[in-house]
């Protein structure tokens, strides 16, 4: 960071707090002129342009942002923002999607939450959300052995393609990226792509063994395969791992399950 961009940037702000947004606006212009790497200066201008009303620059500014620091929960989310301003629905969704998954990924690297609990946590909005795990067992669980009798209704599909194909590219693009992986491996069940989501949710074990929720769909999602028996074997491995943990809510589950398939008569093939 140049000296003179930073005293640009910080006149910038001095404008702003006396409620000079057009002198503001200029100084930061200035600051990123001179040093284009300046993040803040980019953030700033994005908000400024959004409070005058000029809705393609504060967009331009804030994907400048989103250049430098791609995993600024904020940059998305004001993005998501600049977006819907615009009309422009499937982008301002994509972007706040982008904003709760590295919401998530910092909650699970800070250990605020267990895995357990990121499936079923998203920020409120006024956007319709992923199906949380509560509400996806809900719907797969089968007829006569409902395991959430308070879920909302499924997922249109029209919104559950949209939220595949979005994070079909967030996994292209880091293959890495565990929790997109889970997310897609879940949409995947929900939209009746039970070998889809065996793929992907087997991937997620090798990632992180120790992933509890990811069992529960894992099984899920043989059941739907008609691999009973690898079912079986997941819950009950996943049984054994959450009870360590103390994840409470995916070992009920998966008992739940467990009594469900060793009641039934065999169906299927046997995994």
């Amino acid at each position: 960071m140049s000296d003179v961009a930073f005293e640009l940037y910080r006149d910038g702000l001095k404008k702003h707090r006396a409620k000079d947004l057009p002198g503001a606006i200029a100084a930061l212009e200035q600051a990123v002129a001179a040093d284009a790497t300046l993040a803040d200066a980019w953030e700033a201008l994005g908000v400024l342009y959004d409070k005058l009303g000029r809705g393609d620059d504060a967009i331009a500014a804030t994907e400048k942002l989103v250049a430098l620091k791609p995993d600024e929960i904020m940059a998305h989310t004001n993005l998501s923002r600049f977006f819907m301003k615009k009309g422009l629905k499937e982008k301002a969704e994509e972007e706040q999607g982008k904003a709760r998954l590295l919401g998530w990924k910092q909650e699970l690297a800070q250990g605020g939450a267990k895995e357990s609990e990121l499936a079923q946590s998203a920020p409120a909005s006024a956007e319709p959300q992923a199906p949380s795990l509560v509400t996806m067992i809900g719907g797969l669980a089968g007829p006569g052995a409902p395991m959430a009798t308070n879920a909302p209704p499924r997922m249109d599909p029209g919104l559950l393609a949209k939220r595949i194909a979005q994070f079909e590219k967030l996994v292209a693009h880091n293959e890495q990226d565990v929790l997109s992986r889970f997310t897609l491996g879940r949409a995947y069940l929900e939209a009746g792509r039970p070998a889809d989501a065996v793929l992907m949710l087997e991937r997620v074990l090798e990632q992180k063994p120790d992933y509890t929720a990811v069992f529960v769909l894992l099984g899920l999602a043989y059941e739907k395969s008609g691999k009973l028996a690898r079912a079986l074997k997941t819950y009950t491995r996943g049984i054994e791992l959450a009870q360590q943990k103390g994840d409470l809510h995916p070992r009920n589950e998966m008992q739940e399950r467990l009594v469900l398939l060793t009641k039934a008569p065999p169906a299927g093939s046997p995994g």
